[in-house]
């Protein structure tokens, strides 16, 4: 009897052992971010928990939700966390006159409420038309919308079949379109609400201020970085296809955009597909200003790598553009670590097929006196199928890429010695809502 109840006694104190460690896991497993991504195929914004533990991803109550638009093609979290924005393309109609216009075209705003709900708050236009990129600038006070074409004088873009001031631009089909343009907008720091920003320094041709500033031929992406706003343009058959990087100063108190003394500056390129300061999830960002050429070597691409000069010039590092893996095809994006050791670019491959292996991130150290990139040792990592957005978590523990052909997001560990990148522990794919073409991160979980 009496080791019997020795053994009963022993059972209790492993019993309250295992539940007291199981319950101490369990606290410390807790929602460290909220992951966002926007999907084509039904017009939605997918919301959710991130595990601190695991990575895990776990669908927030309620998502996904809609996007308020049509096509949404980028979305951003402002600086703390409260308002999600989304960028919707919207559907191309021509008419039988030629005339190109989007239906569902705007940017919507969303608060983000406990749980990673979202609530719909308003809709925006920008003033031009075709809108492709949007960003804030660092400070959350601005909101900036790259436009494909600035507007023009009967409202919807019609291809000209010659050359005229509104429509400079001859593209791949002969015809003439507009340039292209940004909207800026202030935004309201108590409701996140947007108001449009005119433009001090041109007017047109009946004297009133611009809604918009112009810019070249054919824009493809832009960033903010040292008090500029650098915007790449492929260019027209105008001017033979150069490509140029635009440079605006950006009044760190207004919003407001003034040219620079400097022309575009002629870049050399072939084929860019993406121009980044690589900001980290904190916005702290890197020094660097990052520019992708995905014709260069063949289509595996390189980087080319600046800071910025004086007037908005971009001042080239020493070892120069630096050539993507031979293995990758189609660098679409990239981004810097939080503590700017590294740098990831991720490469789409082929642009069709359900399964693409050759789907993978590259990755690099940077050096921290000159910016010299190494290859980071066991690079390139697989990761999905037409992969297009990349971002590290607000707890730095873990990098996430969306590929729009298999619907995913997928997880990895990111070692912050080597910057090597290995797969969750418990799992490392989750659902994204339909064909996701972008995605973000919040740390406010509260």
């Amino acid at each position: 009897m009496k080791f019997k109840k020795i053994g009963q006694i022993s059972l209790a104190a492993v019993v309250s052992l295992v539940l007291m460690f199981g319950a101490t896991s369990c606290m410390n497993d807790f929602t460290v971010a909220y992951v966002f991504t926007v999907g084509t195929q039904y017009n939605q914004i997918g919301s959710f928990k991130e595990s601190s533990e695991t990575g895990a991803l776990t669908n927030a109550p309620g998502s996904p939700f809609g996007s308020g638009g049509t096509n949404p093609i980028r979305t951003f979290v402002l600086s703390g966390g409260r308002y999600l924005y989304v960028l919707n393309e919207g559907a191309q109609q021509v008419d039988a006159s030629g005339n190109i216009t989007y239906t569902g075209a705007n940017i919507s705003l969303f608060s983000v409420g406990g749980n990673g709900t979202l609530a719909f708050q308003a809709s925006y236009t920008s003033q031009g038309t075709n809108s492709i990129r949007f960003l804030p600038d660092t400070t959350g006070k601005f909101l900036f919308v790259l436009d494909s074409y600035a507007p023009v004088t009967n409202g919807a873009v019609t291809p000209q079949t010659s050359y005229s001031a509104e429509y400079p631009c001859q593209g791949s089909d002969g015809r003439f379109y507009p340039t292209g343009d940004i909207t800026a907008f202030n935004i309201d720091p108590n409701t996140g609400r947007l108001s449009i920003i005119t433009n001090q320094q041109q007017q047109n041709g009946n004297g009133t201020q611009l809604t918009y500033f112009p810019l070249g031929c054919s824009p493809v992406d832009f960033t903010v970085a040292s008090g500029f706003i650098f915007t790449a343009d492929a260019g027209s058959k105008t001017n033979n296809d150069v490509q140029t990087v635009f440079p605006y100063q950006l009044n760190a108190s207004t919003g407001q955009l003034t040219l620079t003394q400097n022309a575009p500056l002629v870049m050399g390129t072939q084929g860019m597909s993406a121009i980044s300061t690589a900001q980290g999830s904190t916005l702290s960002g890197s020094k660097y200003i990052y520019v992708l050429d995905a014709a260069a070597n063949s289509g595996s691409g390189e980087i080319l790598p600046f800071t910025a000069g004086t007037n908005g010039s971009l001042q080239a590092l020493t070892n120069g553009a630096v050539a993507n893996d031979a293995t990758a095809s189609n660098p679409v994006s990239l981004v810097v670590d939080s503590r700017s050791k590294y740098l990831f670019v991720v490469n789409a491959g082929p642009t069709s097929g359900i399964v693409n292996p050759i789907s993978q991130i590259t990755g690099w150290t940077i050096d921290p006196t000159n910016g010299t990139l190494q290859h980071i040792a066991g690079e390139p990592f697989g990761s999905g199928s037409g992969v297009n957005c990349i971002f590290e978590d607000t707890s730095n523990q873990y990098i996430y890429t969306t590929s729009f052909n298999d619907s995913q997001i997928t997880g990895r560990i990111l070692d912050p010695n080597s910057g090597s990148l290995t797969l969750l522990r418990r799992g490392s794919t989750f659902n994204a809502v339909g064909n996701p073409t972008w995605c973000a991160v919040s740390g406010r979980t509260t």
